[in-house]
């Protein structure tokens, strides 16, 4: 394990320094860094307030009680400014305090500007009396949204905050800890700029087991009165299953594109190079069932394949729909009386040469239409609501199997009480409580839609692959299966065994959406646990830094 822990070392550095729940400083190409909004901005992970989070040295959220303070006076010198940081240092050395890097706030003044990494002069952390280098620093002004992670100063100001981060690996003890930021511009008669230390994520969700549990592997979870249909692809009849069939599909027990079995056999979906749909499948409720529900669950298993990588554009997964043929999708607009939609979303790829600790992860959540929609196409729900230390979430590696479930419940009519939720790994990720996907009755759940699709209108740049497994709908919340642990794992750990319309016609494209717009054309007639495979890097690379923090 050391062995490949130092060839990472050279390879990655930017992977190792990070946990899965740090800001990223991120890149002016790929936009997906820390920001004003986000901490990691490319995996759409916010800060719980605007201008980012701190903790103060009384462990209060947003407090006022600062590890450090120094007064900066304005005398338009270039010099470096210090401060005794010591106390802070040796609560992240020691554990009590998770180490997300320096976060500084000016008082009464300012702004002061600083060198970055990137300039002149790089901020230094004196620890014992050897120098370290910042590892990543970015600031975060008010004043636009996107990242400033490459730019070669750091400002303080009312409205700019600014992050450092060090490598404190293989520090055990601290004597005395110094941060040094070269200051090259002083305004407004100087300033007081105090440091805390950086806060992200949340307080996670516990993982909440289902009727699942009670089935190793799902069997004989059909059976269970509360299931309308569970297909696990291992019978040459399972289209039987399904209502209307299409994309490009097949069933596989074959060892590629990243492809360790589940369960036995798999659904393998593709969007193929210079198309849009890889899979248009629907379990419609009145065909099947006799009637249509007020409220579903809807689980299945899910893993990106190892040519999966969306550089261009996000676009569509699986979810639940209402869209009854007539709105909903594609840029047809909901309006409570007309049809509904939460599919499952995923969005780009964060590029695997980012610095970024979520490198090469895709983000995934909910497209939803619903009657309170303001724009043509729909709203981005991503599964990130309790994203924390652990890193679990709606964030994807490839060649990673993920339990993802799915609800709906209908509001009452004039009512603002429907409820969309999602789970990923049975940890509840994502909850909207005040949800109207519909003003008359007559709109229920029509069906389960199977769906993958790139875009909006672009089409895929190359075969991509996706991989589904042990789908279940059901009366009551599923979760993961049984017979697999009662604990999942984060990001990258390697946890071992245990729109998209209806299908095209070919060549047809809805050309009056604009460029990046839901372009999917629909039609009525058709065609827990995290459980690994073979580790990648970044795996190995989150990994490691597990096992570094618990040194």
């Amino acid at each position: 394990m050391r062995l490949i822990a130092f060839s990472l070392l050279l390879v990655a550095p930017s992977l190792v320094l990070a946990a899965p729940d740090d800001w990223a400083e991120g890149g002016s190409d790929a936009e997906d860094g820390a920001t004003r909004d986000f901490y990691n901005r490319g995996a759409r992970l916010r800060w719980q307030q605007l201008l980012g989070d701190w903790r103060d040295r009384e462990g209060v959220l947003h407090g006022d009680a600062s590890f450090a303070s120094t007064r900066i006076a304005d005398t338009d010198e270039e010099r470096f400014v210090e401060w005794d940081v010591t106390t802070l240092v040796q609560a992240w050395v020691r554990g009590d305090v998770p180490s997300r890097g320096f976060f500084l706030r000016g008082r009464s003044g300012g702004p002061i500007d600083f060198s970055s990494r990137e300039g002149a002069e790089a901020p230094q952390l004196v620890v014992n009396g050897a120098t370290l280098r910042a590892v990543a620093d970015t600031h975060l002004p008010a004043s636009t949204f996107r990242d400033q992670g490459e730019s070669d100063s750091l400002r303080v100001a009312d409205e700019s905050n600014t992050l450092v981060r060090f490598d404190l690996d293989g520090i055990t003890d601290v004597e005395s800890a110094v941060l040094r930021l070269y200051t090259t511009r002083q305004f407004g008669g100087g300033m007081d700029v105090d440091v805390f230390s950086a806060a992200t994520g949340g307080e996670q969700a516990p993982r909440t087991d289902g009727l699942a549990a009670e089935f190793v592997d799902d069997e004989g979870i059909a059976a269970h009165p509360d299931v309308l249909m569970a297909d696990g692809f291992e019978s040459p009849d399972w289209m039987e299953n399904w209502s209307r069939h299409g994309g490009d599909f097949v069933v596989t027990d074959e060892d590629q594109f990243g492809f360790t079995p589940l369960v036995g056999r798999a659904l393998r979906a593709r969007i193929p190079e210079g198309e849009n749909t890889g899979l248009n499948t629907s379990y419609y409720f009145m065909e099947e069932v006799g009637e249509e529900p007020e409220e579903i669950y809807f689980r299945y298993y899910l893993r990106l394949g190892d040519d999966w990588n969306q550089s261009i554009q996000g676009g569509k997964l699986p979810g639940i729909a209402g869209t009854y043929n007539t709105a909903g999708w594609g840029g047809r607009r909901s309006d409570g009386t007309n049809g509904w939609s939460a599919r499952g979303l995923f969005i780009e790829t964060i590029p695997a040469d980012a610095n970024n600790p979520l490198a090469g992860f895709t983000p995934v959540g909910s497209y939803v239409y619903h009657a309170d929609m303001e724009g043509t196409f729909g709203d981005n729900y991503v599964w990130t609501d309790r994203w924390g230390a652990g890193g679990h979430g709606g964030v994807f590696e490839r060649d990673r199997w993920y339990c993802l479930e799915h609800y709906v419940r209908m509001n009452t009519p004039g009512e603002t009480d429907g409820i969309l939720r999602g789970w990923v790994d049975g940890r509840l990720s994502v909850e909207r409580t005040a949800m109207r996907f519909r003003t008359v009755d007559s709109l229920r759940i029509e069906r389960i839609w199977m769906n993958l699709f790139h875009g909006g209108t672009p089409v895929s740049p190359y075969d991509q692959h996706v991989f589904i497994d042990n789908v279940v709908i059901a009366r009551s919340y599923v979760g993961p299966m049984g017979g697999r642990g009662g604990e999942d794992a984060g990001p990258g750990a390697d946890a071992g065994g245990g729109d998209a319309g209806a299908e095209q016609d070919a060549g047809r494209r809805d050309a009056g959406v604009a460029p990046g717009a839901d372009a999917s054309i629909e039609s009525t007639s058709g065609g827990g646990c995290s459980v690994a495979g073979s580790p990648t890097p970044v795996a190995f690379a989150l990994a490691l830094f597990a096992l570094r923090r618990r040194r």
